[in-house]
């Protein structure tokens, strides 16, 4: 399941500390309306260059589908951690095979 950047509500697009060296950042929605943080191998975010994302769900939820603290999810969309920080599971993610 990988998410395209035009299916995407971009809130923000940058690099910061948290983010690994030669990749950039996405924040935005998702089309089930879940806030994502998407990493994208390069200087510029790119479709091809999708490597994963951390589904961050919103505080206090009910929604039995959702995990209750951010979750690292791969390129191809399947489960990668819950463990660690923001900077750690992002670090994982860009370690992932392409």
């Amino acid at each position: 399941m990988s998410i395209r950047l035009a299916d995407l509500d971009i809130r923000w697009t940058g690099t910061d500390d948290t983010a690994p060296a030669g990749h950039v950042l996405v924040l935005g929605i998702d089309t089930a309306g879940l806030l994502r943080l998407c990493l994208y191998a390069g200087d510029a975010p790119a479709d091809d260059q999708f490597r994963g994302s951390l589904l961050i769900p919103p505080d206090g939820h009910q929604q039995t589908f959702l995990p209750t603290r951010t979750t690292a999810y791969g390129s191809g969309g399947a489960w990668v951690t819950s463990s660690g920080d923001q900077t750690s599971m992002l670090a994982r993610l860009a370690n992932q095979p392409a």
